[in-house]
């Protein structure tokens, strides 16, 4: 990714923040509030068990946030997706797979908010993702700024700056593998992920 993506990317996610009245404090343990930041930008989000196109559809119908039950035929895609987003007049609604984990729903939550904040402009009625990665794979320009979206805001670099700072200053060094497990476990993130954003970083010793 272009060093003007990732300015773009992080203009982004400042935006996104401002918009939810929150901001990141590395003295304030816990993982970032996603839903703060969905309803700052009024997009609504959730978790389909088995999410395809079509179960999206339904849930839309089902929910009423469309009159008429005709999109159930215009979106009538049967693979199975780790997410999906929708737009309807500018609306954007987020969808994500119920089925995984924890840790993979909020990714996944966070790379589709990136989709629509990055890409609403560029994108038709809808984008569905059958995977995606939290390791920054190759792929589309597009699912590269959505993943770089969600791992910078889901891992805020001046928390996983500041969690090893303590770890050396009490410990006299910062395994990166231990670093990695507590900052899993307070962001609620993959300990994969976690490594791959620490390392990203050059934070923790190696």
């Amino acid at each position: 990714m272009t060093n003007l993506r990732r300015a773009a990317v992080a203009e982004a996610i400042a935006e996104v923040c401002q918009r939810a009245r929150w901001s990141v404090d590395p003295n304030s343990p816990g993982p970032v509030p996603l839903d703060r930041l969905f309803q700052g930008l009024n997009v609504r989000h959730a978790a389909i068990p088995g999410l395809t196109v079509s179960a999206a559809a339904r849930h839309l119908v089902r929910e009423r946030y469309v009159q008429s039950p005709q999109i159930v035929e215009d979106f009538n895609g049967q693979d199975a997706l780790a997410g999906l987003m929708v737009l309807l007049q500018g609306d954007g609604f987020a969808f994500i797979q119920a089925d995984d984990i924890l840790p993979r729903r909020r990714f996944s939550a966070a790379h589709e908010l990136g989709h629509f904040v990055l890409h609403r402009d560029r994108m038709d009625r809808f984008l569905a993702d059958e995977f995606i990665s939290e390791i920054q794979e190759s792929k589309s320009p597009m699912e590269m700024e959505a993943d770089r979206f969600a791992a910078d805001l889901l891992m805020p670099e001046a928390v996983c700056r500041a969690r090893a700072a303590e770890l050396k200053a009490r410990h006299g060094c910062c395994p990166r593998g231990v670093l990695a497990y507590r900052l899993a476990s307070e962001l609620l993130v993959s300990q994969q992920a976690m490594r791959y954003r620490l390392g990203e970083l050059g934070a923790g010793d190696e």
